[in-house]
Formats: C-alpha cells, structure tokens, sequence
C-alpha cells in the first residue's frame, strides 16, 4: 500500500501523528504508527516506510526504534532476507495506555505532598486542591474503566 494511492487515508495517518504529536510523540513516530496500524502486507521494512511516508530512512529507524522501544512495533528478521520487517504490535497498546494511566495516577501523588506544603496556605493551596481533586477522580476511576477494557484477540 503506498499513502500516496488512498489520499483519504494518507490524511487520516497524519492526524493519527498529530494526535500523538501532542502527547509529545514525534511527528514521524505517529506517522509510522498510523501507517503499519493499516498497511497491507502488515509487516513493512523501513525501505517501505521511507517511500510510503516520504522520510528519510535515518528519521525512520529513529522512530522505528523509539516506537519498538515503547514496545508499540516490533522487529522480525528471516533467514535469507536483508530488511528487518516492522509490524505494530496491537496487543501493546494497552500497556502504552496503562502506563499512561499510572502517570496520571502518579500526578495526584505530586498533588497530595504539594498540599501538604502549603498545608498552612490555604489561599495558594487552592489551584493546587482543584488539580489534585482532579488527579483523584482519575484514580479512582481509571482502574474500574480500564477493567472493562476490550481484550485483543489471541
């Protein structure tokens, strides 16, 4: 599949990056994601996404790695055969969201010994009080939502 043959998902991919872009994720990284979560054959080398996303291959194994380093994609070599094939590894993804969960979670931590700071300041443990009552709805919620979570097949 070649981005350049279906524009609409071309777009598609590239707000998939820019979603992730905002989570600090790099451009090219989410764009790597977007495109082995839909190319056909599921498995690319980065030749293929160099040419598909019209990349350089240097900022493609940067980001190959980075994403194989979160545990999103993952490497397969052949006997008899050069390329390293990447294909996004779906079943990670929950751990990707799950650590994000606990980094939430660890925020209302912060929160909690921020007040205890300003324990006698409670005019400037105000703003701080709205964030941790926030942090705290979140743990205590998350873990029931992330229950009901669907499982990926096997």
């Amino acid at each position: 599949m070649t981005v350049e043959r279906e524009p609409r998902l071309a777009v598609w991919i590239e707000r998939l990056a820019a979603r992730f872009a905002d989570d600090g994720l790099p451009l090219i990284a989410g764009r790597i994601m977007g495109y082995l979560l839909v190319c056909d054959p599921p498995e690319c080398t980065a030749a293929d996404l160099s040419r598909a996303l019209e990349a350089s291959s240097g900022s493609i194994s940067t980001n190959v790695r980075l994403l194989m380093n979160m545990g999103l994609v993952t490497k397969k070599t052949r006997r008899g055969r050069q390329a390293a094939l990447y294909r996004i590894d779906e079943k990670h993804w929950a751990d990707m969201v799950q650590r994000r969960m606990d980094a939430l979670v660890g925020i209302r931590d912060l929160t909690r010994e921020g007040m205890r700071l300003l324990s006698g300041d409670p005019h400037r443990a105000h703003r701080l009080r709205t964030v941790h009552e926030l942090y705290a709805w979140l743990a205590d919620e998350l873990p029931q939502v992330w229950e009901r979570r669907p499982q990926p097949p096997r």
